[in-house]
Formats: structure tokens, C-alpha cells, sequence
């Protein structure tokens, strides 16, 4: 029915550039448009997400505030008394933040927090016997905010202090509040926290050489075997990704299992840095046109020949997977591959799958 050529020859043009891997699973609703493979791992192999994982830890808290068990206004204090210790440096010299840090700042990685997962307050607490994500994230306030809650953008961990905020109010482990609520009812066999499994390969990028090398099949963002990186942490396959853009996309599964109603979905793809949105900090793997919503991208700007409408939403993670929602035209775009540094092999890497869809709808 579509004409999915430049797509399928996009796909070769990477394997020709040398990616190992690659998939790619389009729908519209819940039909599946294109489903296509190159290279090593198979349509059942899992892939480390990375921060494609934020896209499903946002959608999963955001099941708690359409429950009113959680408010995007809620001090994040409130909920892990270690935060109520967070502090700033000014000369050299710790003091209070300006802001209370509240749960919309760790939405819009507004909150002061950095990815340093070498501070010693992470290392002290992740080597701790049976340490969990709760745990190790009461640790992250014993190193100074790198700003005020709310003066700007920071890539950060957090979406790791939205899964311990999910533990304490659930009581479950984040993991298991993650499959009772998103994987288990949307049908994502296949996605958890833990390793295991038929695993595709992964490799490093060698931006010099040109060259891919092999890469243990292990995550640095699993800082302990019972942390639950809400930033970086989940593992899945491409189906089941395409099951989960899916629902975001509808705001329904399959079996029509309510995920989102469709007041969160806008809420999740409305730019929320209006005030940081020229801040150097941000930017975004699909290329320029971009802001920021409730813990991912979401199209602002068309004025460069973006295909695909305003208010387009998803993120990629940093070994090459990728989610795109379109809720105007009810299409998802999901794409894996186990590349460590795959910006380098080709810029603006996802936009051709992006473009390539709506050319081949005659959108």
C-alpha cells in the first residue's frame, strides 16, 4: 500500500557505512506499516535502550499523577527525605538553593542534577550489599547541584530520581511498578531492568578508525545488580518498543488497555523550556526544530523542512535506538541498533527514517 523504498534503501546506505545491526518497526495505530532488519540480531534480540528509557519512566510517573497519588508540583524532598539536603556553592561555600526542587524539574531535567556517575556519594552507595534505586539515589544530594532547580536545562539523572520517587510511593521496586503498569499490559514480554536473554551484540564506534569494536554486553548506568535506571536502564526489543510507541502514540494498547489519556500525552509533548530555550545545553539527536517536554523531545519549529507534524515527540538513547510519536496522524516510528557512539557514523542519524515515513505516506 506505502512505498517504503527510501527507507529500505536508508537502511542498506547504514549497513554499507558498517553498523553491525540495525531494525526498524513503523505502525499506524496498531498496524504494523514496516518491520524491516539488516545484519546481525534478530527480530527477538534485546537491546540495552539507554535514554530511550526516559521516554517509558515519564509515561509510567505520569500513570501516578492521572491517579493523584503524585503532583508535578510535589517537592521531590517530600518523597526522598535525603533531597531536602541538596545544596549550591557559591565561592566555594555550600548553601540552600533558590528553588525547591519539585517534580516537574526532574520531568525537564531542569533540577540542578549532573550524569556523574563517578561521584563518590553514588560509588559509596552503589557498593553497598543488595543497594536498590532508592538507595542509591538518596545518595545523589552529597554533591552540589550544578544550579538552582529551575535556571536551566541539564542533561542529568533525573529520570533515575523519578524511579525512586515511584518506590517510595508504590512500594515496589521501580522495576515491578514499571511491569504492572506499562510492560505487563501492553504486552512487552520482553522488557525489564535485568540482562539476560538473547542479547544483540554491542560495539563501540572508534570515531577515528572508522571502526566498530565489540563492546561487553553490560550498561555503566546499571550502577548496582538492583538499581533500576529510569534514565538509562531498561532493556527490550523492537517489537516490544513498537508495542509501547504504539500506546503512547493512541494512548491505548493493543487489547485497548488505557495508558495515557489524551490531556497527559499533550501535556508530555508540550515544550516546557521556554525560558532555557536557547541555552547551549540543549540539544537534540533529530537535528534542529526541537524543544523539550515532560522528559522528551517534541517538534516546535518546521521552518527547516521538518516532515513530520508539531508536536512530533519521542527521544533515542545513546547506542541508537529511537522512538518518534505522532499523535496527529497516529504513527510510531521505532528503530534499534547496539552502537555505542552511532552519531558518529552518520549525522542527524534518525531524520532520514523521520522524512523518509511522511514521503512515503504523501504527508
Amino acid at each position: 500500500m506505502y512505498d517504503f523504498t527510501k527507507i529500505e534503501q536508508y537502511l542498506d546506505q547504514l549497513t554499507a557505512l558498517g553498523l553491525p545491526g540495525c531494525q526498524v518497526h513503523i505502525k499506524k495505530g496498531h498496524e504494523t506499516l514496516l518491520r524491516s532488519r539488516r545484519g546481525e540480531g534478530s527480530f527477538d534480540s534485546r537491546y540495552f535502550l539507554y535514554s530511550c528509557s526516559k521516554v517509558m519512566t515519564v509515561t509510567g510517573l505520569m500513570r501516578l499523577v492521572e491517579q493523584g497519588k503524585i503532583s508535578l508540583e510535589d517537592k521531590v524532598a517530600d518523597y526522598i527525605p535525603a533531597f531536602r539536603d541538596v545544596f549550591i556553592e557559591k565561592d566555594g561555600i555550600p548553601c540552600p538553593p533558590e528553588t525547591d526542587m519539585t517534580l516537574r524539574h526532574l520531568f525537564t531535567m531542569t533540577a540542578g542534577l549532573d550524569y556523574d556517575l563517578q561521584a563518590p556519594g553514588i560509588l559509596e552507595a552503589a557498593g553497598k550489599e543488595n543497594a536498590g534505586t532508592f538507595d542509591i539515589v538518596s545518595a545523589f544530594p552529597k554533591k552540589a547541584l550544578s544550579f538552582s532547580p529551575g535556571d536551566k536545562f541539564q542533561y542529568s539523572l533525573c529520570h533515575d530520581v523519578l524511579g525512586a520517587v515511584a518506590e517510595k510511593v508504590t512500594g515496589l521496586t521501580f522495576g515491578d511498578y514499571m511491569e504492572k503498569e506499562v510492560f505487563g499490559p501492553l504486552g512487552m514480554k520482553n522488557t525489564s531492568f535485568t540482562p539476560g536473554g538473547e542479547m544483540a551484540p554491542q560495539y563501540d564506534f572508534d570515531w577515528d578508525t572508522r571502526a566498530f569494536r565489540p563492546h561487553p554486553l553490560t550498561c555503566d548506568y546499571r550502577l548496582a545488580p538492583h538499581y533500576h535506571s529510569g534514565g538509562a536502564g531498561i532493556i527490550s526489543t523492537l517489537d516490544d518498543m513498537a508495542r509501547f510507541a504504539a500506546a503512547l502514540t493512541t494512548g491505548k494498547g493493543e487489547d485497548g488497555y488505557p495508558l495515557l489519556s489524551g490531556t497527559s500525552i499533550c501535556l508530555l509533548r508540550t515544550e516546557q523550556l521556554t525560558h532555557v530555550a536557547k541555552d547551549p545545553a540543549f540539544g537534540c539527536a533529530m537535528g534542529p526544530g526541537y524543544g523539550y517536554g515532560l522528559g522528551m523531545r517534541t517538534l516546535v519549529d518546521k521552518s527547516q523542512g521538518q516532515k513530520s507534524p508539531i508536536g512530533e515527540f519521542g527521544w533515542d538513547g545513546a547506542a541508537g535506538s529511537f522512538i518518534l510519536c505522532d499523535k496527529e496522524n497516529g504513527l510510531s516510528i521505532v528503530f534499534t541498533t547496539h552502537v555505542l557512539g552511532w552519531y558518529g557514523i552518520k549525522d542527524l542519524f534518525h531524520a532520514p527514517l523521520r522524512d523518509g515515513l511522511y514521503d512515503a505516506l504523501g504527508l
